[in-house]
């Protein structure tokens, strides 16, 4: 009898609406920001997405990247996924970061989609999601390069490091990507 009644009540606090079953809670949810993907440039830089621009992440074996000769350098060449082609790009390289190893087996890539052209970005490695709320996100500091700082919406102090928070938009418009 006591579990009946704790499932009847469990069962008045879901509402069903058009998108689906809702669980009302007593408390507020805490805002948590907006999802990011976090990951690093090179070994020691950290970097960030806003996960809306981000269409998935792949580990791509080094032979299924096509080169393509006469690009800019941190153009790696194209690639196959989903029975589409994509230019993937080194994208520390294309930041004047160090670029990745050139001896390694796979690559980590994130599948940028800003918009409706998506392109493939080489990283040293993917760290997971990370959630940011939109004031943490500061302007870069004046002895960033200007190179990079084109690329960026900002950055996010923390404890350990400073996140840099790429806009997904200003790298796809890059002027590398856009030479003759």
């Amino acid at each position: 009898m006591q579990s009946n009644r704790l499932l009847v009540e469990r069962m008045n606090s879901i509402a069903l609406n058009s998108t689906g079953l809702v669980l009302h809670s007593e408390r507020p949810q805490k805002v948590l920001g907006d999802a990011y993907l976090k990951f690093q440039l090179d070994s020691k830089t950290a970097a960030v997405l806003l996960m809306k621009q981000v269409q998935e992440v792949h580990i791509l074996p080094t032979n299924r990247l096509t080169p393509i000769p006469n690009m800019p350098a941190c153009v790696m060449g194209l690639m196959s996924r989903r029975s589409r082609v994509l230019w993937v790009i080194d994208l520390a390289q294309m930041l004047k970061i160090q670029p990745l190893n050139a001896l390694t087996q796979q690559y980590n890539v994130v599948i940028l989609q800003p918009g409706v052209v998506s392109i493939g970005a080489l990283v040293h490695r993917i760290d997971g999601m990370t959630w940011l709320q939109p004031e943490q996100i500061q302007p870069p500091p004046n002895h960033f390069p200007p190179g990079l700082v084109t690329h960026l919406k900002g950055c996010v102090l923390q404890e350990k490091e400073i996140l840099l928070v790429l806009d997904a938009e200003a790298v796809m418009r890059s002027p590398l990507l856009h030479q003759p």
